[in-house]
């Protein structure tokens, strides 16, 4: 599931151009491999769709276990 929720003022290293900040959960699966692979996907897509430099963004990853 993805919720954008654009137009938000947000500052991000001390600048208000466009930035981004996102949480990703997973039910295993994540590491610091494929934290890296996400990651640089989530760049280029906030790049290409949303003009947010890969450089701008901020993203919390969360492996949760089965409950």
């Amino acid at each position: 599931m993805i919720l954008l929720n654009g137009g938000q003022p947000i500052s991000f290293a001390g600048s208000e151009e466009p930035a981004a900040y996102g949480e990703l959960v997973s039910i295993g699966g994540l590491g610091p491999s494929v934290n890296g692979k996400l990651s640089s996907a989530l760049a280029e897509l906030l790049q290409n769709k949303l003009s947010v430099d890969g450089s701008r963004f901020y993203i919390k990853f969360y492996d949760v276990e089965v409950s």
